[in-house]
């Protein structure tokens, strides 16, 4: 297992990727309600890979895991009672955290996740900081198995979510 940033030229595979989840969670309660087409889509995942935000996971060439760090926060986040006093460029905030549906339970979500830790703690960051849709109990389970504190469900503002509650999770750095 190779855990790297991807190359532009892996977009469309780690698209093929982010589908195959959507196609294999539509429906579900743990599903964590991407589109197709609309989310996370080939210029999000592009923009992501050029930015250095992109981080994913590879094996024998082939992407089964990836996530995106950056520092934008949703629209609530500023509600949230944060145990780490920081400013959004302090913060690294996960978005579109998946894994290949046949690459599941073999620990390369932890994997990717404490590429994340280790690279906001070598970064001066305070914190790490997530929000999972409503229902996603094994992402709730993961991050908590990781160490990161649940501040509980809110309200975030994102499009086309209006009303959906967030478990917002945080990773604090020494």
């Amino acid at each position: 297992m190779e855990i790297r940033r991807p190359l532009a030229a892996e977009a469309e595979d780690i698209c093929r990727m982010y589908d195959g989840i959507i196609d294999d969670t539509a429906g579900k309660t743990e599903s964590p309600r991407w589109t197709k087409g609309v989310y996370p889509d080939l210029p999000y995942i592009l923009g992501a890979i050029e930015r250095g935000e992109m981080i994913a996971a590879f094996d024998a060439g082939v992407p089964v895991g990836a996530v995106v760090r950056n520092h934008v926060m949703a629209p609530g986040y500023e509600r949230a009672e944060w145990k780490a006093e920081a400013s959004s460029s302090e913060v690294y905030v996960v978005h579109t955290l998946g894994i290949d549906p046949d690459h599941q339970h073999l620990g390369i979500a932890s994997m990717l996740m404490e590429a994340v830790i280790d690279e906001a703690r070598q970064n001066g960051m305070k914190a790490v900081r997530c929000d999972i849709i409503d229902g996603n109990a094994p992402s709730i389970k993961l991050f908590g198995k990781l160490g990161f504190i649940n501040h509980g469900e809110s309200i975030l503002d994102y499009d086309g979510m209006d009303g959906v509650p967030f478990t917002l999770m945080e990773y604090v750095l020494p």
